[in-house]
């Protein structure tokens, strides 16, 4: 599972947002908070396959300036990570990488 908790800079999306995985477009499965200037939006998604690519897709008009991302990835056991991501800003042109694997852990020697 992935959850996406997403701080919306000036411009937002018209639009409910979608994720591409595997070159396949889809739907989150819920979604909560709000698509406007300002606000935080928070997204589930529980794609069923293994992400060889994984993207947040841009808006199909306009554009969605995004001041920060919170990206939370679940396996099949109660383990799972956070990595946060910079602003950027997406269009109907863009997808935004979301695959990112799990950081070893450090060790002091």
């Amino acid at each position: 599972m992935l959850e996406l908790k997403i701080l919306t800079g000036q411009r937002a999306p018209s639009k409910p947002p979608t994720y591409e995985i595997n070159g396949f477009e889809i739907a989150f499965d819920e979604m909560a908070g709000s698509l406007v200037p300002g606000g935080t939006l928070e997204l589930k998604g529980s794609p069923q396959s293994f992400p060889h690519s994984l993207a947040l897709l841009g808006p199909n008009e306009g554009y969605w300036d995004i001041e920060r991302i919170d990206a939370t990835y679940y396996s099949g056991t109660d383990d799972h990570y956070t990595i946060r991501l910079g602003a950027v800003t997406l269009d109907g042109e863009s997808k935004l990488n979301l695959k990112y694997d799990r950081q070893p852990e450090l060790l002091d020697v």
